[in-house]
């Protein structure tokens, strides 16, 4: 039992890891694909997504663009008066609270 928690503990530090990476590398300002996400981050594209979602749900203005080629690429920006607005429309004050 103690070994499975050991487990689970490194496999969670390694997530929380990977979505400080990913958040570094919006941090810088560009657009990247989740492919260009995954090699610079030493992951896979398919935990990219994953990372994106639990970024966004820590409220980090993560804008999904599409690029000429038709693939999804994510930039982190601020969010639009019409994004505050729909999120206090949404679930009121508690949208906002700490």
């Amino acid at each position: 039992m103690v070994m499975l928690h050991t487990l689970v503990a490194i496999i969670y530090e390694g997530v929380f890891m990977l979505k400080n990476r990913v958040l570094q590398v919006l941090q810088s300002g560009s657009q990247f694909t989740p492919a260009q996400l995954a090699r610079l981050t030493n992951s896979s594209e398919n935990s990219i997504r994953p990372r994106i979602s639990e970024l966004r749900s820590e409220g980090h203005a993560i804008y999904t663009n599409t690029t000429k080629n038709g693939r999804s690429s994510y930039r982190l920006g601020k969010p639009s008066r019409a994004m505050v607005a729909a999120a206090y429309k949404q679930s009121g004050s508690e949208a906002f609270l700490a």
